[in-house]
């Protein structure tokens, strides 16, 4: 009698790993440090005339690579939220004002698991609590 090959075990740990993450930074500024495992360096190589010897020399600045297979960064920035206070503009119509919150934001979304290392590593930027309702959310 034949034997159906075993069906591998999924653990639960598997399934429900953590896909979204929301750091709050201080400022943009902070981003080229924080997320620096993010940057991308472009080179170019320049090879001596009298040696022969090839050397890779930075070509422009560092970059921010916001989207691959791997994951998605949506860079949100300052979040408005309303202060209470209601105004009304020129033609009388009135709305609620907003002022800004503490922080530079950035959303992350992972699309596997070869970029968990980096992104788990900005665990000091996670925001905590993680909000219920966010202000940008994936489609």
């Amino acid at each position: 009698m034949d034997t159906l090959p075993e069906t591998p075990v999924i653990s639960i740990d598997q399934v429900d790993l953590k896909r979204d993450f929301y750091i709050k930074l201080n400022s943009a500024d902070d981003m080229p440090t924080a997320l620096s495992a993010f940057y991308k360096q472009d080179y170019t190589t320049v090879v001596d005339e009298e040696t022969g010897e090839e050397t890779q020399v930075p070509q422009g600045d560092p970059y921010l690579v916001t989207t691959t297979h791997d994951y998605a960064m949506d860079i949100v920035g300052t979040i408005y939220k309303p202060t209470g206070n209601t105004l009304t503009d020129s033609e009388g119509r009135e709305y609620p004002e907003m002022a800004p919150i503490d922080g530079w934001h950035i959303n992350i979304r992972l699309g596997g698991e070869k970029r968990r290392a980096d992104v788990e590593a900005l665990s000091q930027y996670f925001v905590d609590p993680e909000p219920q309702t966010p202000e940008r959310v994936w489609l």
